[in-house]
């Protein structure tokens, strides 16, 4: 006599539910059902995009312990329809990370995907450390300690316990190796990016302040971006999604910001055409990922969200 295991049942119909659900995502932002969306990270490969994204629980805070434990991820090949998969990513519950998991960035380099985290402990003392791949799925960590440790470095105001900032990683490759930026907090208590330098991506030399500006106790979600001869800082936080300009990715200089928008916190670009940039970013409202346009001939150049399958005609997709 055979019967079904309707505990493994449960598990099925749940991970098949989540993978299929839909909604008319251009017009109301993707998240997981049952979940809201916030720092996240686009990674494409043979022309499908992997969306690696902060997922919590609608009303809960993020720094209770509990929440904000796991990354989600999902695929699309357009942005219309998302396919949702299992969580790819956890704390360490006997690690440094073991409290949350933040901010996700992925590269791939050396034939291993690699995947740059914010590790939270339970008071949310923050360090970002890295984890490889080699299909995107499945994740392991590269070793038993951050790789970015402000603590050591004699300009950060980075406590061992009792909360402190270092998230948000952004890693591009320049002049032979690579730049990760992330968010910080100066001596002087106000928020700055920083910068590390790597030509392994798992050894990570200080290279100090990127970015600071005297008027904020925290920036949130570094980006740099190239445009023409110019490099662009974006980041975010308690005063609109702004960046700022550099003829050199190694140093910005200490000037007010340019605001974009008031309502978002992070922003990625998917492609370019010409001076208009199709990005993705999401909200302070809805904490799900909208898909717009940021078009750098405007007048005042903003983010315009595209709610209809015909906007992204012009970005071939």
């Amino acid at each position: 006599m055979s019967f079904e295991n309707m505990d493994y049942k449960c598990y099925r119909d749940a991970t098949a539910r989540q993978r299929k659900h839909q909604e008319d995502w251009l017009k109301v932002g993707y998240a997981p059902l049952g979940f809201y969306l916030k720092d996240f990270c686009l990674h494409e490969v043979d022309g499908t995009w992997h969306l690696y994204h902060i997922a919590g629980t609608p009303g809960v805070s993020c720094c209770l312990p509990g929440n904000e434990v796991f990354f989600g991820h999902a695929t699309t090949r357009d942005f219309v329809s998302w396919e949702t998969h299992e969580p790819c990513f956890f704390i360490d519950g006997r690690g440094w990370d073991h409290g949350h998991v933040f901010a996700p960035y992925v590269v791939t380099h050396g034939g291993r995907h690699w995947m740059f985290y914010t590790g939270v402990a339970t008071d949310n003392t923050q360090r970002i450390g890295v984890a490889t791949s080699t299909d995107l799925f499945h994740w392991e960590r590269a070793g038993d300690r951050p790789v970015i440790r402000p603590e050591e470095y004699g300009w950060a105001f980075c406590p061992v316990s009792g909360g402190a900032a270092c998230r948000d990683a952004h890693v591009i490759a320049h002049d032979g190796g690579f730049q990760l930026y992330y968010t910080a907090v100066k001596k002087d208590g106000n928020g700055c990016v920083a910068r590390a330098s790597s030509s392994d991506l798992l050894h990570w030399r200080d290279e100090g302040i990127a970015y600071g500006f005297k008027a904020w106790n925290q920036c949130e979600s570094g980006n740099v971006q190239r445009r023409g001869d110019d490099w662009l800082l974006f980041f975010g936080g308690h005063h609109a999604w702004s960046y700022v300009v550099s003829d050199n990715p190694l140093r910005w200089p200490d000037v007010t910001p340019h605001k974009l928008r008031d309502d978002i916190t992070g922003m990625e670009v998917i492609r370019r055409a010409g001076d208009r940039w199709l990005v993705a970013y999401f909200g302070l409202r809805y904490y799900r990922l909208l898909v717009g346009v940021l078009d750098w001939a405007a007048a005042e150049p903003t983010i315009v969200q595209i709610s209809e399958p015909a906007g992204l005609r012009e970005f071939a997709i």
